[in-house]
């Protein structure tokens, strides 16, 4: 079997007070990040790249 990459060790959270707020969470931002960094590469051009490939439309007839 391949050997498991090595693990990195996490801070550990800060305390559940009551009056902590979701801004200090470290979760959702990695997980944001995580999320951003899948929709980069995905190969989509620009919508205006998408436009400017339509065919030219068929002469108007007189």
């Amino acid at each position: 079997p391949a050997p498991q990459p090595a693990l990195v060790p996490q801070p550990a959270p800060p305390p559940n007070d009551a009056d902590s707020h979701d801004e200090l969470v470290p979760a959702p931002v990695i997980a944001s990040q995580t999320v951003i960094r899948r929709l980069a590469g995905l190969p989509v051009p620009p919508r205006s790249v998408i436009i400017e490939r339509l065919p030219p439309p068929p002469p108007r007839p007189r």
